[in-house]
């Protein structure tokens, strides 16, 4: 396993991180999370949006034992598109203390909070997220969904997006923020259970690109000497200003044919590498 900063911080983190979906689903036993941290997999990443996710992974920490320094666990507080829920100061101190108790821990390392307020909103979801690190409930934070270079006001600055490739490269030059990401051939983390306001799901939401053409796909991993899945894995990492790419596995099996993608990465040639911009949604910035 590699391991690389989240973003601006000194904050360590698997290249590689289990994510919701396909992972927690009903009859999931520990096997997978605990395959996943031996195999140095050191984020987790849930939703209040799916507290059954929250509470199965709180309980496999409480009874594996694992020192907490070992891990990092984020959650995100969501917007989910009801008439009471916001990205309100109320909102996130409630869900984020919903979230601490499900997950039966004493603080998460990083909390996202997305999708961006309006204008009128955002000093209000900073100072309540510069609130949550003072008082120790999150160590960091990051946006989900939205470009966050307008949310400083000489407060805590989130150091992390929570967001699809490819990520805006200003947002790691400039302000120095990591990506937590997922591959392009992959549906995305718990699209399902986070359905944004009116209705759009949030893939379509921050901007899924063109189609992919899965039989190009296909020959290109043939060719390559490995699956479509570890594929685009491998692409996902070596996009910029990527700190972890998520993946999501239903057996411990699963889980091994994906982390095969760190063995894949540095043998894909240039010309594999441009036919993958064009086929995974444009140019990786140099």
């Amino acid at each position: 396993m590699k391991y690389r900063t989240l973003g601006r911080s000194g904050l360590r983190v698997s290249c590689l991180g289990l994510g919701t979906r396909g992972t927690f689903g009903e009859g999931i036993s520990d096997e997978v999370l605990t395959a996943a941290y031996d195999s140095g997999i050191t984020l987790f990443d849930v939703t209040e949006a799916s507290g059954r996710a929250e509470k199965l992974l709180g309980n496999v920490l409480k009874s594996k034992g694992w020192r907490r320094s070992s891990y990092v666990i984020t959650t995100r507080v969501f917007w989910g598109g009801h008439a009471d829920r916001s990205l309100s100061r109320k909102q996130v101190l409630e869900g984020l203390c919903g979230s601490l108790q499900r997950l039966q821990l004493d603080y998460v390392d990083v909390i996202f909070a997305g999708p961006r307020p309006g204008p009128a909103h955002t000093e209000e979801l900073v100072r309540v997220m510069s609130d949550v690190i003072d008082r120790g409930l999150a160590l960091y934070w990051g946006t989900a969904g939205g470009a966050p270079g307008d949310v400083m006001f000489n407060l805590v600055a989130p150091v992390c997006q929570w967001a699809e490739l490819l990520p805006e490269p200003r947002l790691f030059r400039q302000l120095g923020l990591g990506a937590v990401t997922w591959s392009p051939v992959a549906p995305g983390p718990a699209l399902e259970e986070e359905p944004l306001p009116h209705g759009r799901p949030i893939g379509k939401a921050i901007g899924r690109r063109q189609p992919l053409k899965v039989g190009d796909l296909q020959q290109l991993a043939q060719r390559s000497g490995c699956s479509v899945s570890q594929l685009g894995i491998a692409w996902s990492l070596r996009a910029e200003g990527v700190s972890s790419v998520l993946v999501g596995a239903e057996t411990p099996q699963m889980l091994q044919e994906q982390l095969q993608a760190l063995q894949v990465l540095p043998n894909l040639s240039p010309a594999t590498l441009q036919e993958l911009d064009t086929l995974l949604g444009g140019a990786v910035p140099p």
